[in-house]
């Protein structure tokens, strides 16, 4: 149901008025939750506003900055009223060691992928098929990498023909031999690249600018359809290409290293349904007005516009404004984002448009109170304390810098969840306790 939107007159007469008989009716602070660094002789003259103005958009997340995360998403998953997510992996693999003999007459056994679960999945798993091909150019661990970028790869796939469909078991470990490893998704690769790699020339494992001269780095994507996204360890040097081989003494292994020090990034892919579909189809759209609901999807998805446009009309004639003591927005959730396979996330970010159109900390990530922006299961909705940046906002010290809605774990994980609008029951709302 919708409501009728009540907005702040430019003028705030009566506002100005509330201050001018506090006695005649102004509201009293139901907490005093934020006011405790005002000292007592300032409570004095103090008001409660509910009906400052919301406005919400959705807008699509197209260029999030994916390089030098811990975790890799791989896979491919449906998100209820958001669409399909494709998630997909490009990474260097890093020298163990430097200065690599095989030995006399060395022969590949076998080549693997290991990559190391972090326990996080998301989607209903299935048996998955996936692919692996090498880089056609180099990456720098120093550069900039986004969530959209598509890497060339030189088409050779790495993945052996007999690999097929791989039982997914985020949770369980892996029994090989006589040898138990912690959870990880082990990709069989053709057994001739490995003797490939034992075949090259020494000099190419003397350091690593010259092992990428020859393998750059690799691209992992998912093959099938929907058969869940998994989280996967690409920081700690766990995640490896292992290259088992035998020489004319000795049978040993030699790992490729997924490491800090790897170039890495994330890359994410959308395929949008429902009132989002429009995003996908028709470039002149570039956002969707948030009156009866937002979305909210991680992974490079989508992110919400938060505007207060009238918060300048707390400005007197001499360009005063009051002192904010708490901005507490509420934004309640519509109940069906946590009935599906995909979760909600635990917290939302509002973030700051710079100056170079980057998103960065609002003022309230330096001030005493913390921002919040967890999810209140009592309330039904996620509270944010944004005293400091409302207040910037009247002073208007934030003009032509926009504020932004985004999942936490943004980057490293598929989570979801739709707001409720600025004009429907129980509606997104602002609510400002000021001082004089």
């Amino acid at each position: 149901m919708k409501r009728n939107d009540f907005r702040i007159h430019p003028t705030v007469s009566l506002f100005l008025g509330c201050f001018l008989a506090l006695t005649l009716g102004c509201t009293k602070p139901t907490t005093d939750i934020g006011l405790g660094l005002q000292p007592a002789s300032e409570l004095l003259d103090v008001v409660v506003i509910d009906t400052v103005t919301v406005e919400l958009a959705t807008l699509r997340e197209d260029s999030l900055r994916t390089d030098r995360l811990s975790t890799g998403l791989v896979g491919s998953v449906y998100v209820p009223r958001f669409g399909q997510v494709k998630a997909s992996l490009a990474t260097q693999l890093r020298l163990s060691a430097t200065d690599l003999n095989f030995g006399e007459n060395p022969v590949a056994d076998s080549l693997f992928l290991q990559l190391r679960y972090t326990g996080d999945f998301y989607g209903r798993l299935s048996p998955s098929s996936f692919s692996v091909q090498p880089l056609a150019d180099s990456l720098s661990f120093d550069s900039a990498y986004y969530s959209s970028w598509t890497p060339p790869t030189t088409g050779d796939e790495w993945v052996s023909p007999l690999a097929g469909a791989m039982d997914l078991r985020p949770a369980d470990e892996l029994i090989l031999g006589e040898d138990t490893l912690p959870p990880t998704l082990r990709i069989p690769l053709r057994t001739d690249l490995g003797q490939t790699l034992v075949d090259l020339d020494s000099s190419t494992y003397d350091e690593n600018a010259s092992w990428f001269e020859i393998v750059p780095g690799i691209l992992v994507q998912p093959l099938d359809v929907l058969h869940g996204a998994l989280a996967f360890d690409i920081n700690s040097g766990l995640s490896v290409m292992r290259l088992h081989y035998h020489n004319d003494t000795d049978t040993s292994f030699y790992d490729f290293l997924i490491s800090p020090l790897s170039a890495r990034m994330s890359l994410f892919e959308h395929v949008f349904e429902g009132e989002l579909a429009v995003l996908d189809v028709d470039e002149s759209v570039e956002e969707l007005a948030g009156t009866e609901r937002a979305y909210v999807l991680s992974a490079s998805g989508t992110k919400v516009r938060l505007r207060f446009p009238h918060l300048a009309a707390f400005q007197d004639s001499l360009a005063d404004v009051p002192t904010v003591l708490k901005a507490e927005l509420v934004l309640p959730v519509e109940p069906e984002s946590f009935d599906k396979p995909i979760p909600a996330p635990d917290r939302l970010f509002v973030l700051l448009e710079n100056t170079e159109g980057n998103l960065s900390e609002t003022p309230d990530e330096e001030a005493p109170i913390p921002v919040d922006g967890t999810y209140d299961a009592t309330r039904k909705a996620y509270v944010f304390n944004l005293s400091s940046t409302v207040q910037a906002l009247m002073k208007g010290e934030l003009d032509g810098r926009e504020l932004y809605l985004v999942s936490s774990r943004r980057g490293i994980s598929v989570s979801s969840v739709v707001l409720k609008g600025a004009q429907v029951d129980d509606p997104a709302r602002l609510t400002l306790t000021l001082g004089r």
